[in-house]
C-alpha cells in the first residue's frame, strides 16, 4: 500500500516584525506532522525579531524585497521553481500579492489567504485598495477568518462565497506560556509596583490597541484601580505621544512602559489583571496567552475577536467598546473583589485550552489537506 506524499505547502509573509500573524506562521510551520506536510516558510524580508520564534530547522526562504510592491516577480519565480500545492499568505498586501503570483504565475497552486483584521474599522481600506482586496480574495479556494465576526465582514462586504470562508482562531502553545510564566520568580518591573496592585497590557504602541483610551480609564478609577500601577508592554510610533498623555492626566508615575519584550511570560505571572483596550481586533492573542498564565482579563467587546474568546463568561470580562468609563469601572471591579478575580482566573486556563497549538493546528491541518485535494473547505 503506497503512502501518500506530504502535501507541500508554501507560507508567505511580508516580513518577520515580531507581530501576532507572524507568531502564528510561525506556530503553524513549526506545529505541522512533516510526515503530512512539507512546509516552507516564504518571507519578502526576514530581518526581525520573529525568526526567533522558528524551529531551528525551519529556516525561511527570503526573497529579499524590502517593500511588499517589489515582492510579486520573486514570489513568481518561487513558485515556478517550488512547485507548492498550497500557498498559504497572511495580512492584506501580502494577501493581494500571493494571489497576483498564484493566479498570474507559471505556476498555480491552491491558494488559501488568511484575514486577520476587520477592514471597516481599519481606516486605510480605501476604494482601490477594497477592490484589490475583492479580486484577491475571491480567487482564494479558502479564505480563512480568525473571528466569526472577520468572517461575515468579509462575506457581506466582498460577496465572497459563504462556503469558502472558515473561521479558525490562533493557535498558542498554551503549555509553554504556562510553563515560562510558572518559572518567573520576580516581578520582572522590579520595585515599580510594590504593594500596589498591576495591570498589564501587551501591544505595539499604536491607535488600533487603544492605549489612550486604558491611560484615561486609569485616570478615572476610584476603586481598587485608583492605586493600581499599569505596566505596558510593547513598542511603536505613539510612544511619544502616550507618554504625555500619561503626564497630561497626572498618572505618569503610575505608568511603566517597558518596551519591546519578546517573552513577557513574567509579565503575566506577576500582574493581577490584564486588559486588551483594543479599538478592533481580528482575534486577541495576547488575551489567550495571558489567561494561558493565569490572567483574568478585562477587553473591550471590539470588532471582533475579544467576543469569541470571552463571550462565555469565563476567565474574562467585556466591555463597551471605547467606553472609558465602563474599562474604569470594571478595572475598579475587579480589584476590589478578590473573589470574583480568582473566579476568573480560575476559569482563564480553562478557556485558553480552546486555542491550544495542538488543536487549532489540527484544524489548519485540515484545512490545508482540503483544499490541496480540491475539495471544497466546510464553513465552521
Amino acid at each position: 500500500m503506497s503512502v501518500a506524499a506530504p502535501a507541500r505547502i508554501a507560507f508567505f509573509l511580508s516580513d518577520l516584525d515580531a507581530g501576532g500573524a507572524q507568531r502564528t506562521i510561525a506556530n503553524l510551520v513549526n506545529a505541522l506532522p512533516p510526515d503530512r506536510f512539507a512546509a516552507e516558510l516564504v518571507v519578502a524580508r526576514t530581518s526581525g525579531a520573529a525568526r526567533d520564534w522558528l524551529a531551528t530547522d525551519r529556516r525561511p526562504v527570503d526573497l529579499g524585497c524590502a517593500q511588499m510592491r517589489g515582492a510579486l516577480l520573486p514570489l513568481r519565480r518561487y513558485l515556478a521553481a517550488a512547485r507548492p500545492d498550497v500557498l498559504f499568505a497572511t495580512m492584506v498586501d501580502a494577501n493581494i500579492v500571493a494571489a497576483l503570483a498564484a493566479r498570474l504565475g507559471a505556476h498555480r497552486p491552491r491558494l488559501i489567504l488568511r484575514e486577520s483584521n476587520p477592514h471597516r474599522a481599519r481606516g486605510d481600506i480605501g476604494p482601490l485598495r477594497r477592490l484589490a482586496v475583492r479580486w484577491a480574495y475571491g480567487q482564494a479556494d479558502a479564505v480563512v477568518a480568525l473571528s466569526h465576526g472577520v468572517g461575515r465582514e468579509l462575506i457581506e462586504d466582498y460577496g465572497l462565497d459563504p462556503g469558502r470562508v472558515v473561521t479558525i482562531h490562533n493557535p498558542v502553545d498554551i503549555g509553554a506560556w504556562r510553563r515560562r510564566a510558572q518559572a518567573a520568580q520576580q516581578a520582572p518591573w522590579g520595585t515599580f509596583g510594590a504593594g500596589a496592585p498591576v495591570l498589564v497590557a501587551v501591544g505595539r504602541l499604536i491607535r488600533q490597541k487603544g492605549f489612550d483610551l486604558l491611560l484615561r480609564a486609569l485616570a478615572k478609577c476610584r476603586g481598587g484601580g485608583f492605586k493600581a500601577r499599569l505596566v505596558i508592554v510593547g513598542e511603536g510610533p505613539e510612544r511619544a505621544t502616550l507618554e504625555a498623555l500619561a503626564h497630561e492626566l497626572a498618572v505618569a508615575e503610575r505608568v511603566l512602559f517597558a518596551g519591546f519584550i519578546a517573552d513577557p511570560a513574567s509579565y503575566y505571572a506577576h500582574g493581577d489583571v490584564f486588559v486588551l483596550p483594543s479599538r478592533w481586533e481580528g482575534f486577541g492573542h495576547v488575551i489567550v496567552e495571558a489567561m494561558a498564565c493565569g490572567l483574568p482579563v478585562i477587553a473591550f467587546d471590539c470588532p471582533y475577536g475579544p467576543a469569541d474568546i470571552l463571550g462565555s463568561g469565563e476567565g474574562g470580562v467585556l466591555v463597551r467598546p471605547e467606553d472609558v468609563d465602563s474599562l474604569a469601572a470594571a478595572i475598579d471591579r475587579l480589584l476590589d473583589v478578590p473573589a470574583e478575580r480568582a473566579r476568573l482566573a480560575a476559569g482563564a486556563q480553562s478557556v485558553a485550552e480552546r486555542f491550544s497549538l495542538a488543536r487549532i493546528a489540527t484544524d489548519y491541518g485540515r484545512l490545508i489537506e482540503r483544499v490541496a485535494a480540491r475539495s471544497v473547505p466546510c464553513p465552521s
